[in-house]
């Protein structure tokens, strides 16, 4: 069988350490009667372990020669299901997933709006493992009064645990990335009720569109009309009026947007 060669245009850098695939395996600590989807397996470093422990896995690759390459170099395994398609398009349901545990070494390019497909999925998630550049590893697992708080932090947290696993350099992955990237787990909150989550989000997104105003200047013309009434609002709410979308907490966030709803402003 031909080496599988990783496609530039994809992002794809295949994992080719030992030593990180099992600690990463360690991790998830995958047992026979679980269920596992991967995304992006590649040439399956963690493909096979994973398969080997037993569990239920389903591969789910949106290059055709990857997904060809994985279906025919575990072409015995009976607990394997390899599915080509768009993860941002996969639906678990269809295929009679009702929970699952999701991993994925994950392209920098669809970071994001994976973790939003397991944000809007989190109610059939047992847990989530990734590998992810450093860089957004951070923004994360960020805190507030920090450079990498962000609605992408807020949005996580509210739903998982984030914890920083460990690094792995570039000389780990063939062919060698730019960047170090981290493991992070994902591990889902008891359920959150937010009772008016549309605008919840408006606030926290409206509130970073330029991360060097402050947050009054952010707030203003598009949820609050005027500069004055927007000050005296995070007065009554006990911040300072030069303050900046960064150093608010969640709670903050939250208790801001109810502020708002209760004044009929928003």
């Amino acid at each position: 069988m031909s080496t599988l060669r990783p496609k530039k245009r994809l992002g794809q850098h295949f994992l080719k350490s030992p030593d990180v695939i099992k600690r990463i395996v360690d991790l998830i600590d995958p047992l026979a009667d679980q269920t596992i989807v991967e995304i992006g397996p590649g040439r399956g470093a963690l493909t096979l372990p994973l398969v080997a422990s037993g569990a239920e896995v389903v591969a789910v690759e949106f290059d055709r020669d990857t997904a060809s390459y994985l279906s025919r170099r575990l072409a015995k395994q009976i607990n394997l299901q390899v599915v080509n398609q768009d993860f941002l398009k996969f639906e678990p349901d269809r295929i009679g997933l009702t929970k699952f545990t999701l991993v994925g070494n994950l392209p920098f390019n669809i970071t994001s709006p994976v973790i939003d497909w397991t944000i809007n999925h989190r109610s059939v998630i047992e847990s989530a493992c990734f590998m992810v550049q450093k860089e957004m590893a951070a923004r994360l697992a960020a805190r507030p009064n920090s450079k990498d708080w962000s609605p992408l932090s807020i949005f996580t947290q509210l739903h998982f645990e984030v914890v920083h696993c460990f690094d792995v350099a570039p000389e780990h992955f063939q062919p060698k990335p730019k960047v170090t990237s981290t493991v992070i787990t994902l591990t889902p909150k008891e359920k959150v009720q937010i009772k008016h989550f549309a605008q919840f989000e408006k606030v926290v997104r409206t509130s970073f569109r330029h991360r060097r105003k402050l947050l009054v200047n952010n707030l203003v013309p598009d949820i609050i009309s005027q500069a004055q009434t927007a000050r005296e609002i995070l007065h009554d709410l006990g911040l300072p009026e030069n303050c900046r979308a960064e150093q608010l907490t969640t709670a903050q966030f939250l208790t801001l947007t109810e502020h708002l709803i209760v004044h009929k402003i928003l």
